[in-house]
């Protein structure tokens, strides 16, 4: 019998991204294997990294100090975000203060560290989300849909957190953090054939502790931090329940580890976050695991088989 198709569903979250990799790694540990990765800024990097092969015990090795990293691959430093505006952009004023930095040099990190930057290449189906910054809604970069682009380029795109980095150039239309229309694409994941999809969600609501203080006594940033977390978490849940009532037969697993009081921003809390989506996913996946989840596939396909 046929096992199901498993796809891996990432949120974007800046730093707080890093939590993918501690999902990828219990997947690992459990022989999870997913055949689609879909996601938007961080979850379109680890989606993109994962299906060329790189293990999580490769990508965790990006935030370890050079003392402790056994693997050849170069960390992943900021300065690889830091990229300044190449000619075109210095040439209009308005194109030049729409974001404080360039996305370039990240996206030639991304081309020079994956083996292939074509998505008709790859084995496994790997699909990244953009918004058009000119009204034109969720654009998806892959296989059966925007497959010419480069995958570094995509994944550039997809990463350009509005007003932080300049939006992305491809051809020409501009693009955006694909987040900014969409927290998460379930639906791209069913349509490709997915018969489980494990959701790998860092906008979980930090819940505090019966009588403990509350946020507001940490500052403004606390309290926008947290209400991102809520806007996007019930993004999150509107797009689930939809997927639940059009396809019932499709298995929804969600990984959403407690990072709510962690900064976006920062790398010093890696191996926090890595530890709490690893302890998150094994704890899920390994229920759904004892259930039968991964064993045999449904009857029914997800969708678009007549």
């Amino acid at each position: 019998m046929a096992r199901p198709r498993v796809a891996f569903v990432g949120s974007g979250g800046a730093a707080k991204g890093v939590a993918h990799i501690g999902v990828l790694r219990a997947m690992q540990e459990l022989g999870i294997e997913a055949d689609i990765c879909v996601g938007a800024s961080a979850g379109a990097i680890a989606g993109a990294f994962y299906v060329q092969g790189y293990t999580p015990s490769q990508m965790i090795d990006w935030f370890r100090p050079f003392w402790q990293r056994g693997l050849e691959n170069p960390p992943l430093k900021a300065r690889y975000f830091l990229g300044l505006p190449n000619a075109e952009q210095r040439r209009s004023w308005g194109y030049l203060t729409s974001g404080l930095l360039s996305i370039d040099r990240f996206e030639r990190f991304v081309a020079e560290q994956l083996p292939t930057d074509d998505f008709r290449d790859l084995d496994k189906h790997l699909l990244v989300t953009a918004a058009d910054i000119d009204g034109r809604g969720r654009v998806v970069f892959g296989r059966g849909y925007r497959e010419d682009v480069p995958i570094s380029r995509a994944v550039a795109a997809s990463s350009c957190v509005p007003v932080l980095f300049r939006p992305h150039r491809i051809g020409n239309r501009f693009y955006i953090d694909g987040e900014v229309v969409r927290t998460l694409s379930i639906d791209l994941a069913v349509e490709a054939g997915a018969d489980v999809v494990i959701i790998s969600n860092v906008y979980r609501p930090h819940v505090g502790r019966a009588g403990s203080p509350s946020l507001v006594y940490q500052g403004g940033l606390a309290v926008a931090r947290q209400s991102l977390n809520v806007i996007l978490n019930e993004k999150e849940k509107r797009g689930i329940d939809l997927i639940h009532k059009m396809y019932p037969q499709v298995q929804v697993l969600v990984v959403s580890p407690d990072l709510g009081r962690l900064p976006f921003t920062s790398r010093l809390h890696a191996r926090t976050m890595l530890r709490r989506g690893y302890r998150d996913a094994l704890r899920i996946l390994a229920k759904a695991k004892r259930r039968g989840v991964f064993d045999v596939a449904p009857n029914v396909r997800s969708i678009g088989e007549a």
